[in-house]
């Protein structure tokens, strides 16, 4: 009855009275995205330091989006080198106080392999230009990173040996 129904009449989104012709709709349409677009959030978790929670609005309505901050990579903080996850903790903790519970600008990129959505922070307010990922990579918490294969942190961080 809904087909005949929808064959009918053109059918409506309940939330956004948008007509749907089922029939017209296929593989070509566009997929979601916030690729380019600019968004005031505020950081509501930081897991390790290259991954956090933001939260910003949403067609009136806010939500919460796991988030990968683009172009660097930091030493894991879940891996059995000893070495590697103290500095992952520490990158992880400097992070944190820089951005947790603060409100920061974001740049939308495409969303990662894992669904989260890569993001270039800013904080609002800050006296440099500098992004979230600059200051990682400056601060050597972080290697620039576009995707590709990834350095071993271990190895890294013996040979220079770090200290905190």
């Amino acid at each position: 009855m809904l087909k005949r129904f929808c064959r009918r009449f053109s059918c409506y989104n309940v939330n956004m009275d948008i007509p749907i012709d089922w029939n017209e709709i296929d593989s070509n349409v566009k997929e979601f995205s916030f690729e380019g677009e600019t968004k005031i959030a505020k950081v509501v978790s930081v897991y390790d330091g290259d991954t956090v929670k933001v939260v910003f609005p949403v067609l009136r309505k806010l939500f919460k989006f796991n988030c990968r901050i683009s172009g660097v990579d930091t030493p894991e903080i879940r891996t059995r080198d000893k070495v590697e996850k103290e500095h992952g903790l520490f990158v992880r903790d400097q992070l944190r106080k820089k951005i947790l519970n603060k409100v920061v600008t974001i740049k939308c990129g495409d969303f990662d392999k894992y669904g989260r959505l890569l993001i270039d922070i800013k904080e609002r307010g800050a006296l440099t230009e500098e992004t979230v990922s600059e200051w990682l990579i400056n601060k050597d918490y972080a290697f620039a990173y576009d995707g590709g294969t990834k350095k071993s942190w271990g190895e890294y961080l013996k040979e220079k040996s770090i200290t905190k």
